[in-house]
């Protein structure tokens, strides 16, 4: 009985670790495709610059401006303007 519980403990770890390296590659395939993009959303943003809301928040307050088409809609960031921002800042 204790040796088919240790079977199963190593399967499980191994099927984790490789769960984890697969969530890392998603991830990484993620961000480059962020990173090409020059529109993004606000959720976006905070993951390409490693921002909190509240920083990005702090930012548009300072006059960092944004696009929303629609009141109450998607907020959208121009990558190049906000870098400039940034920069400037």
């Amino acid at each position: 009985m204790k040796l088919l519980k240790e079977r199963r403990f190593l399967f499980l770890l191994n099927r984790t670790n490789k769960l984890k390296k697969r969530i890392a590659v998603l991830e990484s395939l993620a961000l480059e495709n962020i990173k090409s993009k020059e529109i993004l959303t606000v959720e976006e943003t905070l993951e390409l610059f490693n921002m909190s809301r509240s920083t990005f928040d702090r930012l548009r307050k300072k006059g960092f401006r944004v696009s929303q088409p629609n009141r109450n809609g998607k907020i959208y960031v121009n990558r190049a303007e906000l870098e400039k921002f940034l920069q400037k800042k």
